[in-house]
């Protein structure tokens, strides 16, 4: 039979990434990037600096949120009238990039 573990008592729960960057699921969202993904949480209100989701032209793109526009991943200003067709999704919380590219030579 043995020497039972005394580690047998102490149990713990498995880590799960969906704990850590989706605290609140119900509001949250996934949205492709040319890099990888990034969570967007709809119930956090974004404040200036911070990055955001946006729809421009019925395309999704991610930008830095500002008290007079918004500067998009290319480094343009949209601002002034230009903001009349941008609709905010929501605050960025969390990005994954992918490391894994298919044509990059093998070292």
């Amino acid at each position: 039979m043995g020497f039972p573990s005394p580690a047998q008592d102490h149990v713990e729960h498995l880590l799960s990434l969906n704990d850590i960057l989706m605290p609140n699921p119900a509001n949250m969202m996934r949205i492709e990037t040319p890099e990888g993904f990034v969570l967007v949480d709809r119930s956090i209100p974004p404040k200036p600096g911070d990055k955001v989701a946006f729809q421009f032209e019925d395309y999704p793109q991610i930008g830095k949120l500002f008290p007079s526009g918004i500067i998009t991943q290319d480094g343009e200003t949209i601002d002034g009238q230009g903001l009349d067709g941008v609709v905010v999704l929501g605050k960025v919380t969390a990005e994954v990039l992918a490391v894994y590219e298919p044509y990059r030579p093998t070292i």
